[in-house]
């Protein structure tokens, strides 16, 4: 086998991987079929993400994660599904513009989506999917562009929120990983605070701490941590929901008063 072909080979590989993982995904999206016990612990993460905002009028949410492949994007899809079944009216927007998924997850086309809107190409009317969920709007990422921190660093981004806040209970941003891009940090003077995601080993303690880092150091603020495929072996501990190899836990991030009287 040549060069070439061993290129194509893999190329065609990694492909066929990709497809798979994010036809795995779609089967985790919440729908009529799903199971009570993980229904419910969305429903319990809501409860506490609400509880959160309480005291804000900006319901707009980040959600993301240290890496790649942790469930971020099937995360804020499902919260955003959660959310809209209380019948407030809920906008979920992708701006993984570098590997965007919320388009596959979601069988939409993307030929039109926040790249176009900030880009002035389109306006949002023409990209934005309406109920796709009931109380449920989605504006996907739009086509990938060749410079997406430009694209959210621009004004165009804070004045977008800034018109759809007025139309929606809670927008949720579906955004890169932390420690790959740092396209995620630029959005925080327009969102009430992130939501991470932490999938069970997998996610490493110090790709963690790299992450919360990056996140403090440009002044974000973590509203709770959503653990997700968890898999413990035994019949008792806290994690009992692991029968069906699934636990969500929602949790307020520990400040550094409270780890020193720990």
């Amino acid at each position: 086998m040549n060069t070439r072909t061993a290129k194509s080979s893999k190329s065609s590989t990694h492909r066929n991987e990709l497809r798979r993982s994010r036809s795995t995904s779609r089967k985790y999206i919440l729908n009529e079929g799903t199971k009570f016990i993980i229904s419910e612990a969305y429903n319990t993460a809501r409860t506490n993400l609400m509880f959160s905002l309480s005291q804000t009028k900006n319901k707009v949410i980040a959600f993301t994660s240290a890496n790649p492949a942790e469930g971020k994007s099937t995360n804020c899809l499902n919260m955003a599904i959660t959310l809209a079944s209380t019948g407030a009216k809920v906008l979920l927007i992708d701006l993984d513009m570098r590997k965007p998924v919320q388009h596959s997850l979601l069988k939409l086309d993307r030929s039109k989506g926040a790249s176009t809107i900030l880009s002035g190409m389109c306006t949002v009317s023409e990209a934005i999917s309406k109920n796709i969920r009931p109380n449920l709007d989605v504006i996907t990422s739009g086509p990938i562009p060749p410079n997406p921190a430009e694209i959210l660093s621009s004004p165009n981004t804070g004045k977008l929120i800034e018109v759809l806040r007025s139309h929606y209970d809670y927008i949720l941003i579906d955004t890169p990983p932390v420690n790959v891009v740092s396209d995620s940090q630029l959005l925080n003077d327009y969102i009430s605070g992130i939501v991470f995601i932490i999938r069970d080993g997998y996610t490493r303690h110090t790709d963690l701490q790299r992450a919360l880092s990056q996140i403090q150091l440009a002044n974000g603020k973590v509203l709770g941590f959503i653990k997700t495929a968890c898999q413990v072996s035994g019949s008792s501990g806290y994690y009992k929901k692991s029968y069906y190899n699934y636990d969500y836990s929602y949790s307020e991030p520990v400040s550094d008063s409270e780890k020193a009287k720990a």
